[in-house]
């Protein structure tokens, strides 16, 4: 079996050479063969044709803050904190007693009862729960009042995890782990957002940058945007800051963290971008080569329980960054949800550029135009809203499941796998929570 997975992307790239060679932009990329190849090595078919490979619903909400408690903020929960130490906040506005707020937000589609919160300024809580159908919500009949909670919701975490093959299948497997960042936000001012961003893994050996879009928002609509204690993906652990030679010639080569987005033809129209990182493997905190300024080691981060000998696999705190963005206009930002944040990464394959968007944006291009390569089976990119999410290990596949075959993989637990979830998107929604992973097959 290992010499027939050899010779499928052999006989591949002997295809795609020979039908481009003579391109005048040096792109070997064939979608047609691609295409084909894609649909012979999916560890899954007869997939869902309605399947939107998305976990999350979105809803909006119009909360009134009657309960008069000298609120300060008003926060949407996915759980009663007083109850679960997994409740986050999926919304937050700052609100004073009498008034009313108008929410956006994506949950877990697992979640069936939602929490508003409005905390004085002392931090004491004031609880109501509400169904994710309701359209408003108030406190004439609180759960609590006032209350000190002993666990502090966080920010909502969504994890987004990329196959940086797209579009090559020379080195299939479906490990979800190539690339793997935490994302998390919050509004921490009538104008001011701050966008948490965690480098979770890197399993692949070859550059990569990345970048987060913010859809339906205009690049002049920014005001200021910072990084919290001056941080930076693009400064390793020694301190030092990345050189030009080391960044690929096709990935993002500017350190500015606004970006604007190029498929606008308008100046105007232009949408806000930020620059995550130039390189994945530099923004680990790797070193140089030693004796060499320009040369960088491509190790595996996070995708092995233990390190090689050869350090081929290395294990690595997460590191994060907070993006801080103020925004001109206040008002913009109610609508701000998941559903607008299109963190992609960008590689380089046969001579051209591509980027790797979540499912959803998978048709568009946002820095770097490039030719699509159509999804048919597995989608690029996977979006899990549970921050507790453990990718699977190198070369593991995150669920196989082929018709009458049983479902098995790093996430194959019968009746909450993948593999069933992919099948149909009414089940098995809840596959990527921790008790249903294959302990040796997740980090």
């Amino acid at each position: 079996m290992k010499h027939l997975r050899w010779i499928i992307p052999l006989i591949v790239t002997v295809i795609l050479v020979v039908n481009n060679a003579c391109s005048p932009n040096h792109e070997l990329f064939d979608q047609e063969v691609t295409q084909i190849i894609s649909d012979s090595l999916s560890p899954v078919d007869s997939l869902d044709p309605n399947h939107t490979w998305v976990l999350t619903d979105t809803r909006t909400v119009t909360v009134t803050a009657n309960a008069n408690v000298n609120a300060q903020w008003l926060k949407i929960l996915t759980a009663d904190p007083r109850k679960s130490a997994d409740a986050e906040v999926a919304s937050q506005v700052m609100i004073a007693d009498g008034e009313t707020a108008y929410m956006s937000f994506c949950y877990p589609k697992i979640v069936t009862t939602l929490y508003a919160a409005l905390v004085d300024d002392e931090g004491r809580f004031t609880v109501t729960e509400f169904s994710p159908n309701d359209t408003k919500v108030d406190f004439s009949e609180p759960l609590y009042t006032k209350q000190i909670m002993s666990y502090i919701p966080q920010p909502q975490t969504f994890v987004y995890c990329y196959e940086e093959e797209m579009p090559d299948y020379t080195h299939l497997d479906f490990d979800f782990n190539d690339c793997v960042l935490g994302i998390a936000y919050e509004r921490t001012g009538e104008r001011e957002m701050r966008f948490h961003v965690t480098l979770s893994a890197v399993g692949t050996d070859r550059p990569m940058s990345a970048a987060l879009h913010l859809r339906n928002f205009k690049y002049d609509e920014i005001d200021t945007i910072y990084t919290e204690g001056g941080a930076s993906f693009n400064v390793n652990s020694k301190g030092e800051n990345i050189p030009e030679q080391v960044i690929s010639p096709n990935l993002l080569r500017t350190k500015e963290l606004l970006l604007k987005s190029q498929s606008q033809a308008k100046e105007e129209d232009k949408e806000a971008v930020i620059n995550l990182f130039c390189d994945a493997h530099w923004a680990t905190g790797d070193y140089l080569q030693p004796n060499d300024q320009w040369l960088i080691d491509h190790y595996h981060y996070n995708v092995s329980k233990t390190s090689s000998s050869d350090m081929t696999y290395r294990t690595i705190v997460p590191k994060e960054v907070t993006f801080i963005v103020t925004f001109k206009e206040a008002k913009s930002l109610e609508y701000l949800n998941f559903d607008l944040l299109d963190p992609f990464i960008i590689k380089e394959y046969l001579g051209g550029t591509f980027e790797v968007h979540p499912y959803a944006y998978r048709h568009d291009w946002v820095l770097k135009e490039y030719k699509l390569a159509e999804i048919v089976k597995l989608p690029w990119a996977l979006v899990v809203p549970y921050k507790k999410f453990r990718h699977p290990l190198e070369g593991m596949n995150i669920g196989f499941k082929k018709r009458d075959v049983l479902a098995f993989g790093a996430y194959g637990y019968r009746g909450h796998s993948f593999g069933e979830w992919s099948m149909n998107h009414n089940t098995a929604n809840d596959w990527y929570l921790n008790e249903y992973a294959t302990e040796s097959q997740v980090y």
